[in-house]
């Protein structure tokens, strides 16, 4: 019945998807600009030169804040079953390896590198600029400006290109502010250095970070919007033709969640080959995180468009289709932060969260059609990325399916990031990347996997294109995106990226490589499948895979087998595997692998006369014969470094590196070497399993400062103490966001009382400005002056009016109030209540940020993507109490440290102010003490004993009956 039920339920799916049709919401038509001349004709200079990125243009997009609304969305603390191990198929070496540009060249931050191959070309676009080289990397024209090359002056960039195999054309577009449009340029003919027809598609809202590809029907395109329609398609036989008036027609996208503070940025299918079947409809492919507030598990959704040129309004798309994914968590730092480390600097850089990376592909075979998908994935629970990777299938009748999928973040805790993956047509696929982390600079590389290696791996040895060298300090902004396409020989990948050849001066990068090297004769073996780690024998056979790279069937051909780099046996595979073909051997000698906690190499190799390549003949596995009992502590989870902390929860991540399952032993966490925790894990760990284990007793972080966690297994026996015993270092951080200024966003001017602050863009956005002080009267109307060197910002305030250094929603006192244009002040105001109890000093936090920024303005501890937040003190006085309240507020009030950890606080008013107290606060508003102050001849006095706490920031008030006063202390 339940199978009966579940066919049912899939059948009714795939009903509902081929059924369920929206028309589109946008017609439109694109305006033809006109011909240029042969770009060989054309002169090449037109980008100002700048010396590095700190000299270049900034370009501005609508990339947002990622925010995980589903705290317990699925993976909590990372992927576990991510591939850690690198592949071990040597690859052939790197046909072509070069620079495409330089900052110099392009002017702009970030390069956002795009290109395409031809038969015997390569286009290379960047902000802002273009150049074309010849497929041995010489440059054939270039560099020149996209302003220039699109003949109106407009750089605005986000460029892309693309080869139209199926016209033999290239295809240029960039982005254009001013009217919100699309320009796009074809080249006349097959040679890309020829003439190009410039057409423009205004639209009714800035189209961010345009995703094009080529389609049969049309040229697809999604759009980082954010109101009306996403999706278009470009009418691509009229553009071919240089037709006057090509259509656009524009899609919603039915029933897609966004993260509310993400990119927007599902991708249009791009199609590989010359082969394709009549009317196959268009595909768009966005995934779906349950991190994200109307999600309830992660999966992707691909929406079909079906169009019809003669009548565009007939044209329509399909509801989505869900196909549910394994558990991943694309939520990184804030946008505008940075994610990635690199080294010998704290400046982060972005690796785009939220999106699918360009571009997903498609190609059909004979038996089914596959598409490819990237996207980066958190995999440690604390912003390593890795890459997530999926093969999608379909055999043109039934709806697509997940035919494999992995996670690709080898365990050197390097992040990798911004992946592009394309197939080739012998179902081999070939994945570009970066990678960079606080060890190594960002570079380039690229893996891939052969059609029938172990689903869900990228088997490829990864391969270095070029290694960084230098590292960026003035911005976060890196990317947006690399590019990966297919050469018409449908066998070569090309793939374009980024790096720093020296401090703040990013180079683009150009290579190719193949999988398929073309050889007639080419035999390797491609995995080692037995033994495996476990409890071993002097006795283990040792079975292997053997793969056909080359174009020749290959039979009865010679084996060796080694361990620790000792010949073990030869001998011959009797048979025949065909070209492409993986066929299996075990040999006939066995090894001996049977001394305990010991590590094996063992390699195996094919012998083959005349091999072409025999870089692929060998594959090494190591094999360790487990200990029996052997369990160990390998991460801590949580808590994580951040604001705000207090009682947490620790979590711990446990494996068992033995080969006896284990259950019921004891595990244990402490905090700055204090007493320890001691708690039971009952669940059983089978062999070279892991487990996530929550201590029931929470750990106290309230206060501000660093802390050390070190957790151990307390499993009685076990073999190898050295891996019991992990340790993390944390912080608890007070809420200081940080921003992006650096062009305008926020503040120039901030006005109250008689603080009036000219500033320029604070350090990360930040500034603390808590030693300007004003008087404020209680019951009174307050100005704010404010302003801003950029246009459409909004301004809120908060007073932290009980001093607990949190700024409630009940202490916000203006609230999204506009300063529309830039460097113009203008003035808000709000009414401190009349209430005694408010007397005293406070502080002020005041943020301002571009409109886009939408959920952070509001929020007085969220990193800004586009903003500024400044922190000021304010006095409140009561003009009804003038005399006593003056002497109080013009009292000295000095908080020292007069021994180790021992502080003095004195409080000298003019006059006898009574009673006076004081007491000690944490950054949550915690109270850790309190104390009476003694009378003495200058005023008030009394001592502050803080051997008890940890390192941080604290609020020390000193108050009577009437009026209180603070001040924030750092305890070291």
């Amino acid at each position: 019945m339940k199978k009966r039920i579940q066919m049912i339920l899939f059948f009714f799916i795939c009903f509902a998807f081929m059924q369920a049709q929206e028309a589109p919401e946008f017609i439109s038509q694109g305006v033809f600009l006109g011909k240029t001349m042969p770009l060989s004709e054309m002169p090449t200079a037109g980008i100002p030169p700048v010396r590095d990125n700190t000299e270049a243009r900034i370009i501005r997009n609508r990339l947002r804040a990622p925010r995980k609304v589903n705290a317990n969305a699925l993976p909590l603390f990372g992927e576990p079953n991510a591939q850690t191990d690198f592949g071990g198929i040597t690859s052939f070496a790197l046909e072509e390896n070069f620079d495409g540009a330089t900052v110099s060249e392009g002017g702009a931050l970030p390069p956002d590198p795009t290109g395409a191959v031809g038969p015997n070309h390569y286009v290379h676009a960047f902000n802002l600029g273009i150049k074309i080289f010849d497929k041995t990397g010489t440059l054939l024209f270039g560099p020149i400006s996209l302003g220039d090359f699109f003949q109106n002056g407009v750089n605005s960039g986000d460029p892309i290109v693309l080869y139209d195999q199926l016209a033999d054309r290239f295809f240029v577009s960039q982005f254009r502010t001013s009217n919100n449009a699309l320009l796009i340029a074809v080249s006349e003919t097959a040679d890309p250095t020829g003439a190009y027809n410039l057409y423009e598609f205004p639209l009714n809202a800035f189209p961010d970070y345009p995703k094009y590809s080529v389609w049969p029907d049309g040229y697809y395109m999604t759009a980082n919007k954010f109101t009306g329609n996403t999706t278009y398609v470009l009418e691509r036989d009229v553009i071919l033709a240089g037709g006057a008036n090509p259509q656009i027609v524009g899609f919603n996208l039915p029933g897609i969640v966004n993260n509310p503070n993400s990119v927007r940025s599902p991708n249009p299918a791009h199609l590989l080959g010359t082969s394709f079947t009549p009317n196959t409809p268009g595909q768009i492919v966005y995934f779906q995180d349950d991190g994200w507030s109307g999600v309830t598990f992660d999966h992707l959704k691909i929406w079909e468009i079906t169009m019809d040129w003669n009548t565009s309004s007939n044209s329509t798309i399909s509801a989505p289709l869900e196909i549910p994914t394994q558990p991943f968590e694309s939520t990184f730092a804030p946008f505008g932060t940075g994610d990635v480390n690199q080294p010998g600097t704290g400046q982060k850089i972005d690796m785009i969260a939220g999106v699918i990376s360009y571009m997903v592909n498609y190609r059909e075979f004979t038996t089914h059609n596959s598409m490819t998908v990237t996207f980066n994935v958190d995999v440690d629970g604390n912003d390593r990325s890795g890459i997530r990777w999926i093969e999608l299938r379909t055999d043109g009748v039934n709806p697509w399916t997940i035919f494999q999928e992995g996670t690709y973040a080898p365990a050197d805790n390097n992040s990798r990031f911004m992946g592009s993956l394309a197939m080739d047509a012998a179902g081999n696929m070939g994945m570009g990347f970066q990678i960079a982390s606080g060890t190594l600079p960002v570079g380039i590389r690229y893996t891939g996997r052969f059609d029938g290696d172990p689903l869900g791996q990228m088997t490829v040895a990864e391969t270095t294109i070029i290694d960084g060298i230098g590292v960026q300090t003035n911005s976060n902004r890196f990317g947006d995106y690399t590019h990966l396409t297919m050469d018409p020989d449908n066998f070569t990948f090309w793939f374009t990226g980024e790096y720093f050849s020296s401090n703040n001066f990013w180079r683009t990068r150009i290579a190719s490589f193949s999988l398929s090297g073309g050889f007639n004769n080419d035999l390797g073996v491609n995995t080692i499948l037995n033994p495996n780690d476990g409890i071993l024998t002097a006795n283990e056979s040792v079975q292997v895979s053997v793969r056909n790279f080359g174009l020749n069937a290959q039979t009865n051909f010679p084996l060796e087998l080694r361990v620790d780099g000792n010949l073990v046996a030869t001998e011959n595979f009797v048979g025949t595997i065909n070209p492409n073909e993986t066929a299996n051997y075990t040999f006939a000698q066995t090894v001996d692998l049977s001394t305990q906690g010991q590590t094996y190499v063992i390699a195996a190799q094919t012998n083959l006369a005349g091999d072409e390549f025999p870089g692929n003949d060998s594959f090494t596995k190591n094999v360790t014969h487990l200990l029996t009992n052997d369990v160990g502590v390998v991460d801590i989870l949580s808590p994580t470094t951040g604001e705000g902390l207090g009682q947490e929860t620790i979590v711990v991540r446990v494996k068992n590196f033995g080969a006896n399952p284990q259950s019921n032993f004891n595990v244990s966490y402490s905090i700055d070497g204090g007493t320890p925790v001691v708690e039971t894990i009952t669940n059983t760990l089978n062999s070279l399993e892991q487990l996530d284990f929550s201590f029931t007793q929470t750990g106290d972080f309230s206060a501000l400062g660093t802390y050390v966690i070190s957790s151990s297994t307390l499993l009685a026996g076990d073999g190898d103490s050295a891996n019991d015993t992990y340790e993390v270092t944390i912080q608890n951080q007070q809420c200081s966001p940080t921003g992006n200024c650096t062009l305008g966003d926020g503040l120039t001017r901030f006005s109250i009382g008689t603080i009036d602050n000219a500033t320029t863009c604070s350090p990360n956005g930040f500034g603390d400005f808590t030693s300007l002080n004003t008087e404020l009267d209680i019951d009174t109307q307050v100005n704010v002056i404010a302003r801003s060197g950029f246009a459409n910002q909004l301004l809120s305030v908060w007073v932290d009016y009980n001093d607990n250094q949190v700024f409630e929603v009940s202490e916000r006192v203006i609230f999204d109030f506009p300063l529309p244009n830039s460097g113009v002040s203008y003035t808000s105001s709000f009414v401190i209540p009349n209430d005694i109890n408010l007397l005293g000093t406070h502080l002020l936090r005041a943020r301002v940020g571009w409109v886009t920024s939408e959920g952070t303005i509001n929020d007085p501890c969220v990193d800004f993507t586009w903003g500024e937040t400044e922190d000021y003190t304010v006095t409140l006085l009561d003009g009804t109490l003038s005399v006593a309240q003056n002497d109080f507020y013009d009292a000295d009030f000095l908080v020292y440290p007069i021994g180790t950890r021992i502080y003095e606080v004195l409080f000298q008013p003019k006059t006898d102010l009574g009673e006076m107290s004081v007491e000690v606060y944490n950054i949550l508003g915690q109270k850790i003490t309190s104390a009476k102050m003694s009378v003495f001849e200058n005023g008030y006095k009394t001592l502050l004993n803080f051997e008890t706490v940890t390192t941080g920031t604290y609020l020390v008030k000193v108050f009577n009956g009437s009026y209180s006063t603070v001040k924030r202390i750092l305890v070291k």
